[in-house]
C-alpha cells in the first residue's frame, strides 16, 4: 500500500490527538482500563485514519486484524449517511437529515479482547472521543458534558477537514477493505471500488463550524491551534 499515513496528514493527525488528549486532561471522567462497555460495532472513522491505524501496526498484528475482522465481522452495524461536515452544511442550507440507524445492541468492536482495545495506541478519534461522567455499566448510559460534545464534534470536522478527499466508513467494513491487499494497493483506491456498495461516504471539508455561541469563548485557544496546524497541510 502506498502509506496514506506516513506523509504530512499522518503526522498533522498525530497532533490533533494529541491536541484532544490534552484538552480532555483536566475531564472529570469515571472511564478506565478494561472499561468496554461503549466499545461496540459502529465506531466510524475515516480513510486518513484506517491508514494511520494499519500503518503503525507490525506485519504480524496486521495479519492478527485481520484475522478478527473476518472472524467477528458485524453482520448489523452503523453505516453512516453522512460526514460531520456534511451535517453541518446540510443544516447550514436547510436540507432534510437522513435518518440513521444505530443501536449498541447490535455488538461490540470485533478488535476487542477481554475488554481491552487490541490497538489501543492507534485507535481512532471515534474511540478517543468515548468518555462518560458515570459508570456506563452500571447507569445503561453515558453522561457527557455539553462541552465535552462540543470539543468532540470540533475534533470530528477537523479530522474530517484534513481527510477531506477521502472517505468515512464504519470501523469493520474500512479495515475489511485496507486490509484486503495492504501491500500493493492505494487505499483511496481500495475504497474507490466499492463505494458504489454506500458503505462510505466522501469526506467534505469545513463549511462551518458547530461551536455553540456559550462555548466559543472558552473554545477560541483550542480553535487557534487547530487552524494553525490545518494550515501547516495547505
Amino acid at each position: 500500500m502506498n502509506s496514506h499515513s506516513d506523509g504530512p496528514g499522518s503526522a498533522l493527525l498525530k497532533k490533533i490527538y494529541s491536541l484532544y488528549q490534552e484538552a480532555m486532561g483536566e475531564m472529570d471522567q469515571v472511564c478506565k482500563e478494561k472499561c468496554g462497555y461503549c466499545c461496540t460495532c459502529n465506531v466510524t472513522l475515516t480513510s486518513l485514519e484506517a491508514g494511520f491505524l494499519i500503518n503503525s501496526l507490525s506485519m504480524e498484528k496486521r495479519k492478527d486484524i485481520q484475522n478478527r475482522v473476518r472472524q467477528k465481522f458485524p453482520a448489523k452495524r452503523y453505516i453512516p449517511k453522512m460526514t460531520t461536515n456534511m451535517f453541518a452544511r446540510m443544516c447550514m442550507e436547510n436540507q432534510d437529515i437522513p435518518e440513521e440507524e444505530n443501536d449498541p445492541a447490535w455488538g461490540t468492536c470485533p478488535l476487542l479482547e477481554n475488554d481491552l482495545c487490541t490497538i489501543y495506541e492507534s485507535r481512532p478519534f471515534g474511540c478517543r472521543a468515548l468518555m462518560s461522567e458515570i459508570h456506563c455499566s452500571k447507569e445503561g448510559y453515558a453522561k457527557i458534558p455539553p462541552l465535552v460534545l462540543t470539543l468532540n464534534t470540533l475534533f470530528l470536522q477537523v479530522i474530517e477537514h484534513l481527510d477531506q478527499k477521502g472517505f468515512s466508513g464504519n470501523l469493520s467494513d474500512l479495515l475489511a477493505v485496507v486490509l484486503s491487499d495492504n501491500s500493493q494497493t492505494d487505499m483511496p483506491d481500495q475504497i474507490n471500488d466499492i463505494s458504489s456498495e454506500r458503505l462510505f461516504v466522501h469526506n467534505e471539508k469545513i463549511s462551518v463550524l458547530m461551536v455553540p455561541p456559550e462555548h466559543q469563548k472558552e473554545l477560541e485557544p483550542l480553535i487557534g491551534k487547530l487552524q494553525d496546524l490545518l494550515k501547516k497541510k495547505n
